[in-house]
């Protein structure tokens, strides 16, 4: 690259945020390593109790991998061979595979426009007789509507898991929104908002016993719940995972404030119609800015403009899920307008604690200006 063309701008830094953690980070390394305790020591139980109280549940249990929890939780919430689980297609894979590996049917329902959440609106029509479980997503960390859709799982005695794999630190009505279901999933990979150096996942459990089962199954040990034995296996978060998320822990909270920053300056320059809007107009509502997305009909040549001036970009669940391979072991109720358009519109845009505001700026510039051509084409 030339000194005249611009820097390239990376979806992600994962190094430079942990280098004021370098130091920590290895001296406590050297501590465990010394220590001989290797798996589901002091680290990870102390993890588990950090993460559940800041989540505002009575337990917390830390598990190999976002798609162990999900699998787990789902396990444990009583999902069997043949049930039917009600979740969204706008969202990564192991959310559908985690159903489809307990033998049962994901569900896809449409997502709403404005924050490509599962639309509540949706959900009774999707119930049948075998539906056990709703399994909203709130993706890229913006807060579902959690209320309408546990007043729908309340009426019919459906079990509510939340996969919460983007969303850690989302507010709902002022709550974690991983305190509102009955379980609450979490995956600690590098590019998430609280992340580790390779895989990890947490599930938060409102009933202790819960907490109690998923000990079990994740140390190898048999559980019997809802008159069907479980056998257990391995998925044990282990130390060093743990040790690493609990430092990064203590700069969550600078770290998610520079990417509420990022977001504000993109925010001056896309229009609301072009962007994330929460529901019940933000009431209590509290965005982590996973990712950052703007949607664009003419998607491929603001993506091929930003590529020019240097600037990474993502294309997510493109297609949706309903259009996966594996979407012959599911189910669709209704028609899925909105995940479609999602996926031919949305665009991500640079978003991470290590990104220079200026370039913020440049960034949401130059998609504003070519959201306003758009608009003046459209309209010629």
């Amino acid at each position: 690259m030339s000194s005249s063309e611009p820097r390239r701008v990376g979806r992600y830094d994962l190094v430079t945020p942990m280098l004021p953690c370098k130091d920590e980070i290895m001296a406590r390394f050297e501590r465990l390593l010394l220590s001989g305790h290797y798996i589901l020591g002091e680290e990870v139980r102390l993890l588990e109790e950090e993460l559940a109280a800041d989540c505002g549940v009575p337990a917390a249990v830390g598990v190999a991998s976002g798609s162990s929890a999900l699998f787990v939780a789902l396990s444990v919430a009583g999902v069997r061979p043949g049930d039917e689980v009600i979740t969204t297609p706008y969202t990564f894979d192991a959310t559908m595979e985690a159903i489809i590996l307990l033998d049962a049917v994901p569900v896809f329902v449409d997502i709403l426009p404005d924050d490509l959440n599962l639309d509540p609106s949706l959900l009774e029509a999707a119930i049948t007789g075998k539906t056990r479980a709703i399994l909203p997503v709130p993706i890229f960390g913006a807060p579902c509507d959690m209320d309408p859709i546990l007043a729908v799982a309340e009426k019919h005695g459906l079990e509510v898991i939340t996969d919460m794999a983007q969303a850690w630190g989302t507010l709902y009505d002022g709550r974690p929104i991983g305190s509102c279901a009955r379980m609450s999933t979490l995956s600690f990979y590098p590019t998430k908002n609280l992340p580790g150096i390779g895989d990890g996942g947490m599930v938060f459990c409102r009933d202790p016993e819960d907490a109690e089962r998923i000990r079990r199954i994740r140390g190898h040990q048999p559980v019997t719940m809802n008159g069907h034995l479980y056998t257990g296996w391995n998925s044990r978060l282990d130390e060093v995972q743990a040790m690493v998320i609990r430092i990064r822990r203590e700069r969550f909270a600078d770290e998610q404030a520079d990417r509420d920053r990022i977001a504000d300056i993109y925010d001056s320059y896309i229009p609301e119609t072009h962007r994330l809007r929460t529901p019940n107009g933000g009431r209590g509502m509290k965005v982590t800015y996973h990712q950052y997305w703007v949607r664009c009909r003419n998607r491929a040549a603001l993506r091929e403009l930003l590529d020019r001036e240097g600037i990474d970009t993502g294309i997510y669940y493109a297609p949706p899920l309903h259009h996966h391979e594996l979407a012959v072991y599911c189910r669709t109720s209704g028609p899925l307008t909105e995940a479609e358009r999602a996926g031919r519109e949305v665009l991500t845009l640079p978003i991470h604690a290590a990104l220079p505001f200026a370039d913020a700026h440049r960034i949401g510039a130059l998609v504003g200006q070519f959201l306003e051509q758009e608009a003046a084409s459209t309209s010629a």
